[in-house]
């Protein structure tokens, strides 16, 4: 027998004191005895008054004791191990990126986990129908119910990933795909698990001896680069071992280290001259988990300075504020039929351009003109002349302005949901943030002269917020180096198919008709290339790393049903936990309520 909360069993020390205050409880009542008749029966009373006697047989005493003992063992949460005589039987393997660890040059985890499987199938009854999963960031089943030899190819289907374990998510979909109650569950994962009713779960070790890289931060200059390399020693003892960095294949940097067991620093290499793409780190240092012995990066340009194209008749403030930007070249025209030049942020003051820039970001002051407003397909109010207080709200780009409020006059309202609101009157919005044509864009819905919000603080922050949102969105990625699952969006103004070349050089088709395209989840760790033009053959590059913050602990409490990976070997018959706490905690409430009716009986007039 084994307990899942051993520690409640503390409550039986309970059972002595109730046997204490059995003995202190007066059993009588001082009277005086009118006959003769009545004395022997005083001197029982008396008899029994004594310590040593108060034990002798009472119902209510042993009721008590009893409840008391089926409370506390139905606290502690009982199992006994018995023949699985279930015909349900569920394998579910944990495949995540933590799974793919080596001991002592063996099999990974999971290539452990599918050999006891198979073991465990051979002694299962001829009847029982298995089940296969598997769970990492998501949850795939493999089979469903299937004969034992079908399970057995199911096994060898259960591919390594390196995607990070959500174990609570993935509990709760097992548990909703098969009834626990006629089903036995098999767990084999390195992560602690809760406790869970008809599961044997095979938990491995955490590696003794791992250390990794955690990140490669680069900052590029006009001749070279600078990197900045974080190293983790996850094991239990010292490790030493040499860095190396590479450039486009190339050995650039090379250090000596010894890190002692849990800690982490961060190496700094410095003025590394040249032209370079990509970057890489590795650890030259055998241990149970050689992924994460790797980090991949891709250098970003130099950020040149933001061209800015004004078109209209002129506007000081507009003209103020952007010249006050560092990073920006401000440029200024009135014809806006013919925009020439390439330009990554334009500023169209109460005109709309005949025919859009293929790139580049928008700020639209918008006209009263309804014909021209129609090319930009948006949906505004009839009404022009709305005026008020309005007030900035939690948008993209009110960052440090939100609820800060402005005087305005001869506005419309843009009521077209596909933009997020950035300020509003009375709950309808003047000034939105959205995409259009493709674009990232900005709408103003009234002349900045018909308002006093150039005067207030929050227009050079709320242009600064649009520049930063602008710039961010100009660039294709976000950033260049991901997680496996996490969410690649791409900001492209093609509405076109694009090639997605793979670490090991395979092609795929992905399409961008969206602003922001996202990419098809991938966790094959390295760098990828995504070609735009098949004719500049232009390539846009990012890089997948393993995750390491997959390799810490869920902190869940440990299930109680847990056999360490070093026991599992010895294991010579398909014995499952059944659960004795529902019955014990029947048993608390029949002796509790057999105790009430003695003592009512006892006690009656």
């Amino acid at each position: 027998m084994s307990f899942s909360q051993p520690l409640f069993l503390m409550f039986l020390l309970t059972i002595p004191v109730l046997i204490f205050l059995y003995m202190i409880k007066p059993r009588h009542k001082k009277v005086i005895i009118p006959s003769t008749f009545l004395w022997e029966r005083l001197k029982k009373q008396k008899r029994i008054a004594k310590p040593a006697q108060k034990l002798r047989f009472s119902l209510l005493l042993l009721l008590g004791i009893f409840a008391l003992f089926s409370f506390s063992m139905y606290l502690a949460a009982p199992n006994i191990f018995i023949k699985n005589a279930r015909k349900n039987v569920v394998f579910a393997f944990n495949n995540g990126a933590s799974m793919s660890c080596r001991e002592d040059d063996s099999k990974s985890y999971l290539q452990k986990s599918k050999e006891i499987a198979k073991d465990i199938i051979d002694r299962l009854p001829g009847t029982a129908r298995v089940s296969v999963v598997t769970f990492s960031d998501t949850v795939e089943v493999l089979q469903k119910e299937g004969t034992r030899s079908f399970a057995k190819d199911a096994i060898d289907r259960v591919a390594q990933t390196y995607y990070a374990t959500d174990v609570k998510n993935g509990l709760n979909i097992i548990s909703k795909l098969f009834n626990p109650s006629d089903t036995t569950l098999f767990i084999f994962t390195d992560k602690n698990m809760p406790h869970l009713e008809n599961a044997k779960l095979y938990k491995f070790p955490k590696p003794k001896d791992n250390v990794s890289i955690e990140n490669i931060s680069c900052v590029s200059s006009k001749d070279g680069f600078d990197a900045l390399v974080e190293i983790k020693n996850r094991g239990i003892k010292k490790a030493s071992f040499e860095l190396e960095l590479f450039a486009d294949g190339r050995l650039v940097g090379l250090k000596n280290i010894s890190l002692l067991p849990g800690k982490a620093e961060s190496f700094l290499f410095e003025n590394i001259k040249g032209n370079y793409k990509v970057v890489w780190g590795r650890i030259n240092y055998h241990d149970a988990l050689e992924k994460d012995n790797l980090f991949w990066t891709v250098l970003e340009p130099v950020r040149a300075k933001q061209k800015v194209l004004y078109v209209g008749k002129g506007n000081f403030f507009f003209e103020k504020v952007w010249l006050s930007f560092d990073d920006v070249e401000l440029y200024k025209t009135q014809d806006g039929k013919n925009i020439a030049g390439d330009f990554d942020i334009y500023i169209f003051d109460q005109c709309i351009p005949q025919k859009f820039p293929q790139k580049g970001a928008f700020i639209f002051v918008l006209p009263n003109d309804g014909n021209a407003l129609k090319l930009l397909g948006i949906k505004i109010g009839k009404n022009d002349s709305n005026e008020g207080y309005a007030r900035f709200v939690k948008s993209s780009v009110t960052q440090n302005i939100i609820g800060m409020d402005f005087a305005v006059q001869k506005t419309v309202y843009i009521i077209d949901r596909a933009f997020e609101p950035v300020a509003k009157i009375g709950g309808k919005p003047i000034i939105s943030f959205g995409n259009i044509q493709n674009h990232p864009s900005i709408l103003f819905g009234f002349a900045i002269d018909n308002s006093d919000l150039p005067l207030k603080v929050s227009f050079p922050i709320l242009m600064a917020n649009v520049k930063s949102a602008f710039v961010k969105k100009n660039q294709l990625f976000e950033k260049t180096a991901f997680y496996p699952g996490e969410e690649i969006r791409v900001f492209s103004y093609s509405d076109k198919k694009a090639d997605l070349i793979l670490p090991d050089g395979k092609r795929e088709i992905v399409d961008l008709s969206g602003y922001p395209s996202v990419l098809p989840k991938k966790d094959a760790l390295g760098i990828y290339s995504l070609v735009l033009n098949e004719k500049s053959k232009e390539r846009y590059k990012f890089a997948i790393n393993f995750p390491t913050y997959a390799l810490d602990d869920s902190g869940d409490s440990l299930a109680g049903n847990n056999i360490d990976f070093s026991d599992a070997g010895k294991i010579n018959s398909v014995k499952m936990p059944y659960s004795l706490k529902d019955i014990f905690l029947i048993l608390a409430l029949i002796f509790l309520t057999l105790e009430w009716m003695v003592f009512l009986n006892e006690n009656r007039v």
